[in-house]
């Protein structure tokens, strides 16, 4: 079998276990011109007041050679890490998503108080400045379990990228369906 027919088969089965995931509505692979799209939105995304987002998951989804998109409902599995974090100027986390049924966890000499119902802040005067909010890569153990995928990673984008990815797809925009990114490479 050619290596072009190898690399088809193998995206084939990729896309193919992905929508057969409990939870996932659609599966499809973005055109290098929808991530180049998303990347530049990614960019230009506002702060939030003196709070900026920086989606690293997304940066290092975009790196890779093939990247693929679910969209999702409230059925597909839990992450298996906090996709949100917020960090200081030097890159200590100052606070992150509770993953579901977690607890607020207790941080040394830190106080803690909650961001709404999810996400918790821990709070030791003088730290904290230059606070960014960041989305960093998340592991996706389905795809990773696959032979001859490597350096896969997962993102969500931003709302303004997620809307972009469904009018391309013309997908309905609808809030209770999210999308996520899947990048990986093959060999």
């Amino acid at each position: 079998m050619s290596e072009t027919n190898e690399v088809s088969r193998k995206l084939d089965e990729i896309l193919s276990m992905l929508s057969g995931l409990v939870g996932v509505r659609k599966a499809f692979y973005l055109t290098r011109q929808v991530m180049q799209e998303l990347a530049r939105i990614e960019r230009s995304y506002p702060a939030f007041g003196p709070l900026t987002v920086r989606n690293d998951g997304l940066n290092e989804c975009l790196k890779r050679e093939h990247v693929a998109c679910i969209i999702k409902d409230k059925h597909f599995r839990p992450p298996p890490m906090p996709t949100v974090v917020l960090v200081d100027d030097e890159g200590t986390e100052i606070g992150r998503e509770l993953l579901p049924g977690e607890r607020s966890p207790e941080r040394g000499s830190s106080r803690t108080f909650m961001l709404g119902k999810d996400f918790v802040v821990f709070y030791e005067k003088g730290k904290g400045k230059g606070a960014k909010f960041v989305l960093p890569p998340v592991p996706f153990k389905e795809v990773e379990q696959i032979n001859g995928v490597s350096g896969v990673c997962s993102s969500s984008p931003s709302a303004t990228g997620d809307s972009y990815i469904k009018k391309c797809y013309d997908l309905d925009d609808d809030p209770k369906l999210a999308s996520i990114l899947i990048g990986f490479n093959l060999p």
